[in-house]
């Protein structure tokens, strides 16, 4: 059986491709957003615990 020849190493595969870092503001309203949730969240939680702790 004959090898048929395959496509060099050398050529750019979309999977090797580095995507573009992230720019400044993308990551500070990221953390901003991430930081209100677990903030809203902790203070969910607590209001759930004082409901369930009260007489």
């Amino acid at each position: 059986m004959s090898k048929k020849n395959r496509t060099s190493s050398a050529t750019t595969h979309r999977g090797n491709v580095i995507p573009a870092p992230a720019s400044w503001r993308r990551l500070v309203s990221v953390a901003l957003v991430t930081g209100a949730a677990r903030h809203i969240g902790a203070l969910l939680a607590g209001f759930a615990v004082i409901w369930w702790q009260h007489d």
